[in-house]
């Protein structure tokens, strides 16, 4: 069983910033000649370097300031000190935290990070020998909050309530005097009783989901060992389980054609019968891993979509010891049923009476979006499991019209159906946000071990590209939940029926109320699991309004690209170790900084 990891405190350290524009002023008295230059020079010299500092004191005080960021606390929108390495099995690009690595107070290095879990497909890498990376540096806007109120899902930077010393980043949540709900993952505005959920905006929303498989990166072993595909052709048969069937959908040769080379599904042919194909999540532990290397056969399992988080998922090597095993790490607890899946959708022949159906599961709820590819016209639909019942919820027209390839997004979060084509938002109105009791129960069915399918009929298609992701889970925090139960939770995420027992017998770790005090705001952090904010703080779960100090607004430094010598660049500043304590010269050697590097230009950007 492995312990809760400590929060990170997720402190903003400041840097400063010069001032633009703030260059020496302009003289406008007579030349001098060259013997009496000098003393007059001096002091303009003196007067222009004092006024550029006011300046920049000025800018920084009242306009903006440059912070680092040293923790994951806001993973993954924001990266504080960490790795990045490439899965040994799959490929896929893995960003870990390394923040664990060195003493929050001096920075004195106290353990190596060692092993990585990757989110994708659950294997293991070495990441002992690889290079850390400071965090990421970002501006803060101050003008906003001098003048104006914050927004809720503002990123923002404040003096943290209990060490007023200290500068924290968090996403604001609440707004003063409210009370927030926290219920299944999802946040509530509690008015008299009656809560509402809070939705944030959709391109805010879309930029905040995190990771679940990226189809773009199979792990060849474990298919060569049998491992059932993520995504797969399928049709409905009725036998609820056996021969890989989830639900009652089970594979088949039928309509489309996987290659698993290009990782396209083809329907070579405009079929009317309806073709589907579906997501399984057949995640691999790193136990699954450890069994196939030593060949023992595993029976492949689908489980629930989980709240874990990349970033969280690593061990470190401590100067005596080699730490936990990657397989005693908690990989997500809780079951997310918030989703967005992202394909590229080529069709190349489209017969009348067409069809493109995007269906995403939650619970005893089935929604779907039916779009007519020879109109472009988008219907949203509601099917409750209770009552067996379908309700259209709203009709769009889109830009998904005729022969063509599109990008597509769908997506069932915070309560509300949201369809991008191309990037560009459908507007379903106010009918496309769902009307659920907040109070409604909230357990997951044994079909939600796939709940995502693409349906096609009548045309001519390909579907490449197959993303899915999950929205932010954010956990109660309370102590009742984090002492074990968590664990179990994880250990039972393949077993539906036993899962939500334990689940709904445990109301704390369901639900939580947080009061905001009427001068101040509540803040959580990105990365639940792993970010200290209101929710942990003892004196008081609010932000006063005086220790707010701006707004982050861009990354304009995540790190430098580190190449030669192996793509890790020369070591010219190496980390500071204990020496009567650490003789490993591992640990002496391990670099902190190297060169030569290029700027990393496709993450500088706003942050939202």
């Amino acid at each position: 069983m492995s312990t809760a990891p400590t929060p990170a405190n997720a402190a903003a350290t400041s840097t400063g910033t010069a001032a633009p524009g703030a260059g020496p002023a302009t003289s406008t008295t007579p030349a001098k000649t060259k013997k009496d230059s000098p003393p007059e020079s001096a002091r303009d010299t003196i007067e222009s370097i004092i006024f550029a500092l006011l300046m920049a004191f000025l800018f920084r005080t009242f306009e903006a300031e440059a912070f680092v960021i040293p923790t994951g606390s806001m993973a993954p929108t924001l990266y504080g000190r960490h790795k990045e390495v490439h899965c040994h099995e799959c490929g896929y690009p893995i960003v870990v935290g390394a923040s664990d690595e060195v003493d929050n107070k001096d920075g004195t290095l106290i353990n190596r990070l060692n092993q990585v879990v990757c989110q994708n497909c659950g294997g293991v890498t070495d990441a002992y020998e690889d290079v850390p990376f400071n965090g990421d540096r970002i501006l803060v806007n101050k003008y906003p909050y001098e003048f104006g109120e914050p927004d809720r899902w503002d990123v923002f930077v404040f003096k943290n309530p209990e060490q007023p010393e200290m500068n924290y980043i968090k996403r604001l949540v609440g707004l003063p005097g409210e009370t927030i709900r926290i219920r299944n993952g999802d946040l509530y505005r509690v008015v008299d009783g009656k809560a509402s959920i809070l939705r944030k905006p959709p391109e805010k929303q879309r930029f905040l989901q995190i990771p679940v498989y990226d189809d773009r990166y199979p792990a060849e072993k474990l298919l060569a060992a049998g491992w059932p595909e993520r995504w797969a052709a399928v049709e409905k048969t009725g036998q609820p389980n056996g021969n890989g069937a989830i639900d009652g959908w089970e594979p088949t040769d039928l309509g489309w054609k996987h290659d698993p080379k290009t990782r396209e599904f083809r329907l070579e042919k405009a079929d009317a019968a309806p073709r589907t194909i579906r997501y399984r999540h057949y995640l691999a532990t790193p136990e699954v891993w450890q069994s196939l290397a030593s060949g023992i056969d595993v029976r492949p399992a689908a489980s629930l979509v989980a709240d874990d988080c990349g970033y969280n998922n690593f061990t470190v090597r401590a100067p005596f010891n080699d730490g936990i095993s990657p397989a005693n790490l908690e990989l997500g607890a809780y079951w997310v049923n918030d989703l967005t899946v992202n394909f590229g959708l080529e069709l190349t022949a489209i017969d009348p009476g067409a069809a493109v159906v995007l269906e995403l599961l939650e619970g005893v709820y089935q929604y779907q979006c039916k779009i007519d590819p020879s109109s472009g016209m988008a219907t949203l639909t509601e099917t409750s499991m209770t009552g067996n019942v379908t309700v259209e919820l709203a009709s769009q027209q889109t830009s998904l019209r005729g022969p063509g390839t599109y990008a597509i997004t769908f997506t069932c979060v915070d309560d509300r159906l949201c369809l991008w084509v191309d990037g560009s938002l459908v507007d379903f109105g106010p009918k496309a946000s769902l009307e659920h009791f907040a109070t409604a129960d909230s357990l997951p069915h044994p079909r939600d071990r796939s709940p995502v399918g693409i349906t096609v009929a009548g045309a001519q298609a390909t579907v490449r590209d197959l993303l899915l992701q999950r929205d932010v889970y954010y956990r109660t925090a309370e102590s009742h939940c984090l002492h074990g139960l968590e664990d179990q939770l994880a250990r039972l995420l393949g077993n539906v029926e036993q899962w939500s027992e334990l689940y709904s017998n445990t109301e704390k770790c369901q639900t939580r109320d947080l009061q905001v005090d009427r001068n101040g705001f509540l803040a959580f952090g990105d990365n639940s699991p792993r970010s200290s904010d209101s929710r942990f703080w003892r004196d008081t779960q609010s932000v006063p309004r005086d220790f707010l100090v701006g707004k982050a607004f861009w990354i304009y430094w995540p790190h430098g690209i580190p190449f030669l010598n192996g793509g890790k660049g020369f070591t010219v500043m190496r980390h500071a170790v204990d020496r009567d304590v650490i003789k490993d010269k591992s640990w002496l050697n391990y670099p902190k900084m190297t060169f030569p590097f290029y700027p990393q230009f496709w993450r500088m950007k706003r942050i939202r």
